[in-house]
């Protein structure tokens, strides 16, 4: 099982960069055939995604709590979040972006050892639910900034009057504002579950954490900044531009949070 494992690690960032690949002539030539391949091609990187998950599991090993697990666990929750909201406005053309998140993600993912075991203390099934919980907020994170800063950009065009190829690819304002929204919301629930967790596990004899450490400042600064954003835009007093700004801003201390910040922590050493 660990032989089969470790070849669907190679073949899934050829999958996804495949899959890239036909977003990118989708975006800059839209057609029906180009549309279909897209969507097979995704359908068939997401399986060897799938099975790759499952192969790991099979050998023993927790998926998530390794550095590799989680680049890949990042990088389909990116481009399975987006696929999902692609399918619900029925456009592929701003796809390219996030698909090529995920080659870069699962790249990175392939160029370390999966199938490692975790040096941490912290039980399996609740590491495994805590490391969960911030891919996919961290996931959130990385997809608003991503919207948001197409949202900007687009803005800007619009502006001073620039209209090109590349500008006309892109979906409206209001949509752009619509994605970076949701994928905020969605990681303001998934940093409160694995932040609560987080204490939780850590009020647990023998597995207690000085609060004082600065991975938990800092990612409860992240969570509460993002619950702020989250709010301001509900009862409507956060601009869009603004929301987009904060998704990009928020989203550079979570890469912060995740390079710099883990390498001063005892709870979240770095992997």
């Amino acid at each position: 099982m660990e032989t089969f494992a470790r070849a669907l690690q190679a073949i899934v960032p050829v999958a996804w960069t495949a899959t890239a690949a036909a977003y990118v002539v989708a975006f800059y030539r839209p057609s029906a055939v180009g549309e279909r391949a897209c969507a097979r091609l995704a359908a068939l990187a997401i399986a060897f995604h799938v099975a790759l998950f499952a192969a790991v599991g099979l050998a023993g090993r927790p998926m998530v709590a390794s550095a590799g697990g989680a680049l890949a666990s990042m990088g389909l929750a990116v481009a399975g979040v987006h696929l999902v909201l692609e399918r619900r406005i029925g456009t592929r053309s701003i796809g390219v972006f996030p698909i090529m998140i995920a080659v870069v993600l699962t790249l990175a993912a392939a160029s370390v050892d999966m199938l490692r075991w975790p040096t941490t203390d912290v039980p399996q099934w609740s590491t495994g639910l805590h490391v969960l919980g911030a891919v996919l907020a961290y996931s959130g994170l990385l997809l608003a900034a991503v919207y948001g800063a197409l949202f900007l950009v687009q803005r800007d065009a619009l502006r001073k009057r620039r209209f090109g190829l590349f500008f006309e690819r892109l979906p409206s304002l209001e949509l752009l504002d619509q994605f970076s929204w949701h994928s905020l919301v969605a990681a303001a629930v998934f940093l409160t579950f694995t932040i609560g967790l987080g204490h939780r596990v850590g009020r647990t004899d023998g597995l207690e954490f000085p609060y004082h450490d600065p991975k938990v400042w800092f990612t409860n600064l992240i969570w509460l900044t993002c619950v702020v954003l989250v709010v301001g835009r509900r009862v409507r007093r956060v601009r869009p531009a603004t929301s987009a700004w904060g998704c990009v801003v928020l989203f550079t201390l979570a890469l912060g949070n995740m390079l710099i910040v883990d390498h001063f922590s005892q709870v979240h050493p770095t992997f």
